[in-house]
C-alpha cells in the first residue's frame, strides 16, 4: 500500500489530497490563521479517514507530504517580517529607496496605475535609518579597487545591533562578479557577534541568494527572502516537529513558485510566495496532456482570491522572468500566474449608488454572513445561496449548515434596499459583477501574455467556488468549453503531487557571442562560459544527491538569457547540452536566438547587426517524482439514477426562478450529455450549468460545461 498527501493552505480553506493506490481522497477544513498547522491537521485527518486510514497510522506509513503555504504571503501583506539592517557599498545607500522609474506603479491594480496624482512608492521593508554603507569597491570585472576595512564594518554593524535588528542583509556593488567583500563582511559579523552574545543574528548575502546583476532587483530579492525567512522557517519547522511527534518520519517537502518542490533545507522563503498558484499551473499541464488539452487557461476561485495561469502549446512553461512580488521587482523567475481579489468571500457594497464587489474578503473567520459566525457584510457566497445554487443543508457534505435567512436579510438590507431592487435581483447583480471581473481578467491575461485568442483555449475551473461561477466568467472571456474535475475544489493540493523536485541556479555572465560590426561569431570566452556552467552543475550535484537522487537520473536544463547589443529585452534560449564546444556551437546558438526572437516579436524585430550578447545563465535540475495518472471510468447507463431531486434556482430576469434538476456529481459516470439549466452537487462544490449550456462527461471523469450556441469564430 502506497500513499502520499498534498496540502494547499489557502486564505479561507486548507485543502488536502490523499493519493492512495491510484485513488484520490479529499479533505477540506477552515484555514486557522492563528496557527496554520491546526487547519492542516484537521484537513489531513478528513482526507485520511476518507481513504480508510487511521490518522496516526497514516502519518506513520505515508511515503511523503508536500506542503504549500501562504504564511509568507500573509506576513508580507501585513508587514510582519523580521526587523533587518542593510549593509551596502558606501554611496549606494539609497538604491532601494530610488528603485526604478516605475517603482510607484509596480504591483498596483490597473485603475490605480493611471491615478498618478495619488501614486506613491511602497514603504520600504528596511527603514532607511537601518541602511548603512561601508567603504569598499569592486569593479564590473571583479577587480578590488577599494579594499574592505574590518574596523569600518564593525562600526556599522555595532550601530545596527544597537538599533535592535534581528538579521543583516549584505548587498555590495558588483558582488555577483566577485563576492569576496560580501563573504568577508559575513565572516566578520559571525566572528565578532556569535550566538552566545546576541542569540540568532543571521547574515544574508546577495552573492549566495541572487548572484545576478541589477542592484535594485538583487537587493529586493535578498531583502524579501530575509524579511520572511524566520517566520516561514519557524512555521515549517514547528509543523515538522509536530509531524515527527505524531509519527511522521519522512522529509517534509514544500512546493515552490519555480514550479517544483524541495525539502525544507533546500527552499528559500521567497520560493514559497505564490507556490500554490504555480503548482496549479504544473498540475493543469500534467492533466492536460492526459485528456488532450494543449492550450489551457487555469482559473482557481477560492474564498479569497482568483488565480489565473496559462499552459500554451509549444512552450515548456510560461515563466514570469521579471516578476513583481507585493510592490517590489525581484530576480526569481517563477511559473507565471496572476491573482486578483475575487472569491466566494468577496464583499459586496453600495458605494455612491453603485454596486461594487471585492477585492476585500470576509475570509474564513468570520466568513460570509450565511456561515453564521459573526459576519456582517454580504458576500458572493451569500448571493450564490440566495440564487439557489448552493444547498444550505449540503455545504461541505452537510458538515456546515448555511443560514439562507441571514444571507437574504443582509443582501436585502445592504444591497437591495439602497439600490431599490429586489433581494434576488441584488444577488444576481453581485454574481454578474464578480463573473465579469474574473472574465475580463482572464481575457486580458490571455491576449496580452500569449498573444492568442482566448477562444482557442480550454478553461480549467478550480477551487471551491470555481465550478459555481465557471460558466459565468467563461462567458465574459469568450471561452466556450470549461473542464471541471472530481478534485477541482482541491486542485491546488492535487497539483503539489504533480511536482517534480526542482532546484534552480542562476548566475550573471556577460559575454558577446556575435559582433555586429565585424559580423563575426566570437569564441574567445567559451572556456569561461563552460567553467561558469560547471560551477552551477557542481552545486546542483551536491543538492540533488542530498535529496536522494543519483545524479545520472537527474534531468539538467541550461537556459541562457540572450539579447541584441545594448538591448534590455532578453529572451531565454534553451542550450542543447551543457556546454559550447567550438565556434560552430556559438553560431548555432545565435541562429536559434534569431529564429525564436522572430517567432516571438516578428521578423522585422530581428537586429543581429547590433550584436548578440549573453546576460545570465540558469541551470534547472529536475528529479522525477511518480505522479497520479487519471484512469478511465465506466459509463453510466442512465444519468437519472444520479438524480437527487430539484431546487429552485434563479437564472436572470428572462428566466427567473426555475425548478432546476440536481444531480450527484460523484454518481455520474462517463458518457453523460445533459442540457442546462442543471446543478451537480458534490461535497465541496456545485457545478452550475445555466440555460444555453450543456454538461457532458468523458471517459476520464472530466465534466465539461459547454456553450451550446458557440459563435463560429474561434476553435473549439
Amino acid at each position: 500500500m502506497s500513499y502520499r498527501f498534498g496540502v494547499d493552505v489557502g486564505g479561507t480553506f486548507t485543502d488536502v489530497v490523499c493519493l492512495r493506490d491510484g485513488q484520490l481522497f479529499r479533505g477540506k477544513a477552515d484555514t486557522t490563521h492563528y496557527d496554520l498547522k491546526v487547519g492542516f491537521f484537521n484537513a489531513t485527518r478528513i482526507a485520511a479517514e476518507r481513504a480508510g486510514l487511521n490518522f496516526e497510522e497514516a502519518l506513520t506509513g505515508t511515503d511523503g507530504i508536500v506542503y504549500s503555504t501562504t504564511v509568507g504571503t500573509n506576513a508580507l501583506i501585513e508587514r510582519r517580517g523580521t526587523k533587518l539592517g542593510l549593509i551596502t557599498t558606501k554611496g549606494f545607500e539609497d538604491t532601494v529607496k530610488v528603485g526604478r522609474a516605475r517603482n510607484w506603479a509596480d504591483g498596483l491594480p490597473i485603475e490605480k496605475r493611471y491615478d498618478r496624482g495619488r501614486a506613491v512608492r511602497p514603504p520600504p521593508l528596511i527603514h532607511p535609518s537601518l541602511t548603512v554603507g561601508v567603504q569598499e569597491r569592486i569593479d564590473n570585472l571583479g577587480n578590488v579597487i577599494i579594499p574592505l576595512r574590518e574596523s569600518d564594518v564593525l562600526e556599522r554593524v555595532q550601530y545596527l545591533v544597537d538599533q535592535g535588528v534581528r538579521g543583516i542583509v549584505v548587498v555590495t556593488l558588483n558582488s555577483y562578479v566577485n563576492p569576496v567583500h560580501e563573504r568577508e563582511i559575513a565572516r566578520i559579523i559571525r566572528e565578532h557577534y556569535p550566538e552566545c552574545y546576541l542569540g540568532h543574528l543571521p547574515v544574508y548575502t546577495s552573492s549566495d541568494i541572487s548572484p545576478k546583476s541589477g542592484e535594485y532587483r538583487r537587493s529586493m530579492t535578498v531583502i524579501i527572502d530575509a524579511y520572511l525567512r524566520d517566520l516561514s522557517e519557524g512555521h515549517l519547522l514547528r509543523l515538522n516537529d509536530d509531524l515527527r511527534q505524531a509519527g511522521y518520519t519522512k522529509p517534509l517537502f514544500v512546493a515552490k513558485n519555480t514550479g517544483g518542490l524541495s525539502s525544507l533545507s533546500r527552499a528559500q522563503a521567497l520560493h514559497l510566495l505564490g507556490s500554490s498558484p504555480s503548482a496549479t499551473v504544473i498540475g493543469a499541464d500534467h492533466v492536460g496532456k492526459t485528456i488532450g488539452s494543449k492550450n489551457i487557461i487555469i482559473s482557481d476561485m477560492g474564498g479569497t482570491s482568483f488565480d489565473v495561469g496559462l499552459v500554451v502549446e509549444g512552450r515548456d512553461r510560461v515563466y514570469e522572468l521579471d516578476p513583481v512580488i507585493d510592490r517590489f521587482r525581484v530576480q526569481v523567475p517563477y511559473v507565471a500566474h496572476w491573482s486578483i481579489g475575487a472569491g466566494g468571500g468577496s464583499i459586496a457594497r453600495v458605494i455612491e449608488g453603485q454596486l461594487k464587489v471585492g477585492p476585500d474578503s470576509a475570509g474564513s473567520k468570520p466568513g460570509p454572513v450565511c456561515y453564521d459566525r459573526g459576519g456582517t457584510e454580504p458576500t458572493v457566497t451569500d448571493a450564490d445561496l440566495v440564487l439557489g445554487y448552493i444547498d444550505p443543508d449540503h455545504f461541505l457534505g452537510g458538515k456546515v449548515k448555511l443560514r439562507l435567512d441571514r444571507a437574504s436579510e443582509v443582501i436585502r438590507r445592504k444591497i437591495a434596499d439602497p439600490l431599490g431592487i429586489s433581494t434576488v435581483e441584488a444577488a444576481w447583480q453581485i454574481k454578474r459583477i464578480i463573473d465579469g471581473i474574473m472574465g475580463q481578467e482572464m481575457y486580458r491575461i490571455c491576449s496580452l501574455t500569449s498573444g492568442q485568442d482566448p477562444r482557442d483555449f480550454v478553461l480549467f475551473s478550480m477551487g471551491g467556488a470555481g465550478a459555481v461561477h465557471a460558466a459565468g466568467y467563461a462567458d465574459g472571456a469568450d471561452i466556450y468549453r470549461v473542464a471541471t474535475f472530481p478534485f477541482s475544489s482541491v486542485f491546488g493540493a492535487f497539483s503539489t503531487l504533480a511536482l517534480d523536485i526542482i532546484q534552480t541556479y542562476e548566475k550573471t555572465f556577460h559575454v558577446t557571442f556575435y559582433d555586429g560590426d565585424s559580423r563575426k561569431y566570437l569564441d574567445d570566452r567559451i572556456g569561461e562560459f563552460n567553467d561558469a556552467v560547471e560551477s552551477l552543475l557542481a552545486v546542483a550535484r551536491r543538492d540533488m544527491e542530498e535529496e536522494g537522487f543519483d545524479f545520472s537520473d537527474v534531468e539538467l536544463v541550461v537556459d541562457l538569457s540572450l539579447c541584441y547589443g545594448q538591448q534590455r529585452q532578453t529572451l531565454p534560449i534553451r542550450l542543447k547540452g551543457y556546454r559550447l564546444d567550438d565556434i560552430g556551437g556559438v553560431k548555432a546558438l545565435c541562429e536559434q536566438f534569431n529564429t525564436e526572437y522572430a517567432a516571438q516579436f516578428g521578423e522585422g524585430a530581428v537586429f543581429s547587426s547590433a550584436g548578440i550578447e549573453l546576460n545570465d545563465i540558469r541551470l534547472s535540475a529536475l528529479g522525477p517524482v511518480k505522479k497520479h495518472k487519471l484512469t478511465p471510468i465506466d459509463k453510466v447507463p442512465d444519468p437519472e439514477t444520479a438524480r437527487r431531486g430539484s431546487r429552485k434556482a434563479y437564472w436572470g430576469e428572462a428566466s427567473g426562478y426555475v425548478d432546476t434538476p440536481v444531480y450527484d456529481r460523484d454518481k455520474l459516470g462517463a458518457g453523460v450529455d445533459l442540457m442546462g439549466p442543471l446543478l451537480c452537487d458534490a461535497d465541496d462544490t456545485v457545478i452550475v450549468v445555466p440555460p444555453g449550456w450543456a454538461y457532458k462527461t468523458d471517459t476520464w471523469g472530466v465534466g465539461w460545461i459547454e456553450r451550446v450556441d458557440t459563435p463560429a469564430s474561434g476553435k473549439k
